[in-house]
């Protein structure tokens, strides 16, 4: 593919949620950091589910209610973050936050039980960190790689596995289709910004061309969550995904002690770099199927007896 031009990926890039310094697939050291990114992911869920009319008054009710809530939780946050002295003068005249954390010595008790029966993460992306918080905070290279491999199979999968043999039909596998200039200036005129960041919008999309990714092909085959029996599965698409969209990934930064400090029977070839750094790879989906085994086990039986 010519780099020098912008990809419209038709489905999500490997690439993209790698670099996408969030919750998604990498450690994220700033705790407050990774709330807004888990908040604004959450209310765009509620936003989506409260237009669904295909709910009854009540859910949609409820799904308003949840994202009036998150929305709020948001704000709030923000407030922590921007003026600390002004969330203080308030906080401190009010004898519990909107938040549901205050001094009261059942404060903590009556949050972790909360948590517990609420099942929250079950069914989230992060559900890995109720179940493995120390796998997924502490972080090497070859399990953010592993996790990237199963946001970016799951998620295509969870909203595209209809479309894809449709699009595979329409655009082939691979192939590239420029974008029409008139659809690139349509959606830039709809943006709410400035001529200055219009202008740098339209160079940065000149050219741009829409393409089905050839991985995309048997994804469907792949039976979903990840699990033991089905690990290789995930390792032989996630290999064909980065192979595609990085084929010198092993140039990149993270992965300079594999071609500078390890010593290879025939030198530090690109081969023989590559299968280092995916045997390590498939050590850590191993890891994670592991992980998520034992997550669902415990999940049984997380729940209290009411007080």
């Amino acid at each position: 593919m010519n780099k020098n031009r912008k990809v419209w990926s038709l489905v999500d890039r490997f690439e993209d949620t790698l670099n996408r310094d969030c919750f998604l697939c990498g450690p994220v050291a700033d705790y407050h950091e990774w709330v807004h990114d888990v908040l604004c992911v959450d209310l765009a869920m509620c936003s989506e589910e409260c237009d669904n009319s295909t709910l009854c008054e009540a859910e949609g009710a409820a799904w308003k209610t949840f994202h009036d809530s998150i929305e709020a939780t948001s704000r709030l946050m923000d407030l922590y973050k921007e003026d600390g002295a002004l969330f203080r003068k308030i906080a401190s005249g009010l004898s519990v936050l909107p938040c549901l954390m205050s001094w009261h010595p059942n404060a903590a008790a009556f949050n972790r039980q909360l948590l517990k029966r609420s099942g929250s993460g079950e069914n989230s992306i992060c559900g890995n960190l109720a179940r493995n918080a120390a796998h997924l905070a502490r972080q090497s290279w070859p399990v953010r790689y592993a996790y990237a491999i199963i946001w970016t199979i799951d998620l295509t999968l969870g909203t595209d596995s209809e479309n894809l043999a449709g699009w595979a039909e329409m655009y082939g596998y691979g192939v590239e289709h420029a974008v029409d200039p008139a659809e690139i200036e349509a959606l830039i005129a709809r943006m709410n910004c400035g001529e200055e960041k219009k202008q740098e919008l339209r160079e940065e999309h000149k050219g741009a061309y829409r393409v089905l990714p050839k991985w995309t092909k048997g994804l469907t085959d792949i039976c979903q969550p990840l699990t033991s029996g089905n690990v290789l599965s995930y390792w032989r698409k996630g290999k064909e995904i980065i192979m595609e969209e990085m084929p010198d990934f092993h140039l990149r930064p993270e992965w300079k002690n594999y071609c500078d400090g390890r010593a290879y029977a025939n030198g530090p070839k690109k081969g023989a770099i590559q299968h280092a750094i995916f045997k390590d790879i498939l050590v850590a989906l191993k890891t994670i199927a592991k992980a998520e085994k034992i997550g669902a086990a415990g999940y049984a039986t997380i729940w209290d007896d009411p007080p």
